[in-house]
């Protein structure tokens, strides 16, 4: 099966973070009309940010998949690595612990779909994530 590219946010040992490429599997429809390679979730919601406290340092309140819908955000980790989201592009959070990430609206107004990972799917992405590390 065949994946795209997304960022993902992660922790750090000493409390920061850092941004990686990630792939993630896509799902398919096999001939028997089932999907293969579907991930858990437990909820998804989308948001409109105006920018407003963003610039703080925060990390992820639930792991989970951010895909930006309209207008542009820039994730900054605590490394000091710096990403441009774009309508289409994906960021994998998995910064949940720690001094987090900080985040600012590029153009506006930036409408994004949040969806929680469940338990499952957010180890499997950690563990995914701690062997490109």
């Amino acid at each position: 099966m065949s994946a795209y590219q997304a960022v993902a946010i992660m922790p750090t040992a000493d409390g920061g973070s850092r941004l990686l490429d990630l792939p993630l599997a896509l799902c398919r429809k096999t001939q028997a009309g089932l999907w293969e390679g579907i991930s858990g979730a437990t909820g998804w919601g989308i948001t409109q940010g105006t920018g407003e406290g963003y610039g703080e340092w925060h990390n992820s309140a639930m792991a989970g998949l951010s895909i930006v819908l309209r207008g542009s955000w820039a994730i900054e980790a605590g490394d000091g690595a710096r990403r441009v989201l774009r309508p289409g592009d994906m960021l994998v959070m998995l910064d949940t612990v720690g001094r987090g990430h900080r985040s600012y609206p590029l153009e506006q107004p930036c409408a994004v779909i949040g969806i929680a990972f469940d338990a499952p799917t957010e180890a499997r992405l950690r563990q995914e994530a701690a062997a490109i590390s």
